[in-house]
């Protein structure tokens, strides 16, 4: 590849930039981002060797254009960039959820010569903006390929996933209802489930008065709801229904917990935390962020 346009230019994008030149990439990263002080801090950082106001001219002659927006701003993005993809690029991005992107982004390509496969790097920080970005984020994570049923014999799927293979990444191919359901569980459950705890320590208007009272145990549970409020509406919205599903499941462990406590059955208790600790160090040890590549 000799360019590669990266839409949007937060933690994500300006990431992948670094990430590029961190790697040896050769070729020119164009960006692009909506607000004039974004552009100019991305030329000064080094993420990207040119940028522009507008995804229409960051995208032409792109060999590989990656979207790194927010999920429901992205298929209108892409249809700024359509007439002015060249024939055989290869479009992704970087969303939390595929199956509505796939969805939407198909049709917008069907009558173009470039192809869609989507991507979901499995990386991120509760940080967010140009200025956390970082070379290493990719490095050693999990990154999804989700390409749409007519493509998944396509060049471009291997083409993809090479492309986050050289910056470090593990990568697994798989459907994007399948990676709905999977990140419902391991991803969006336990982010809307640290919303709510912060919710509910600081419920009442106390979050001010019981601040001081919170140690590591609070922090470490709920340093993910600091998360961006923009990302993680779209996200809910855009796989809302596997989700529903996992808070459920959430809801009756979580019923059935108190149901041990107000019966003071302490063997109960005991065993559902033996149970919990077994199963945390289980679901670890087959994290990829466990043992690098």
């Amino acid at each position: 590849m000799k360019r590669v346009a990266v839409i949007g230019l937060g933690l994500m994008g300006a990431s992948l930039g670094l990430a590029l030149k961190a790697r040896g990439f050769g070729g020119r990263v164009a960006g692009y981002a909506r607000r004039a002080a974004t552009r100019e801090a991305a030329l000064a950082q080094g993420s990207v060797d040119e940028v522009h106001d507008d995804p229409a001219q960051a995208v032409q002659d792109a060999d590989l254009v990656v979207y790194c927006t927010p999920i429901l701003t992205i298929p209108d993005l892409v249809a700024v960039s359509v007439p002015h993809l060249k024939a055989g690029a290869i479009v992704t991005d970087v969303g939390s959820t595929k199956a509505e992107l796939e969805r939407q982004i198909v049709p917008q390509l069907a009558d173009s010569a470039a192809t869609f496969v989507g991507s979901h790097p499995v990386a991120g920080s509760e940080q967010q903006g140009l200025d956390a970005a970082r070379a290493d984020l990719y490095d050693g994570a999990m990154v999804i390929v989700t390409p749409p049923p007519a493509t998944s014999a396509s060049p471009a799927v291997e083409q993809v996933r090479a492309f986050w293979s050289q910056l470090g990444a593990w990568v697994e191919v798989m459907s994007a209802t399948e990676h709905d359901r999977l990140m419902a569980r391991t991803s969006h459950l336990p982010h809307l489930v640290a919303s709510v705890l912060a919710l509910t320590v600081g419920r009442e208007g106390e979050a001010s008065r019981t601040g001081r009272y919170c140690g590591t145990g609070f922090r470490d549970t709920s340093r993910i709801a600091d998360g961006s409020p923009d990302v993680w509406h779209d996200i809910v919205h855009t796989n809302r229904t596997a989700l529903a599903g996992e808070l459920a499941a959430f809801r009756d462990a979580l019923t059935a917990l108190i149901d041990q406590l107000a019966q003071e059955d302490s063997e109960g208790i005991r065993t559902a935390l033996e149970t919990a600790r077994t199963a945390r160090r289980m679901l670890l040890a087959d994290s990829p962020a466990e043992s690098k590549p």
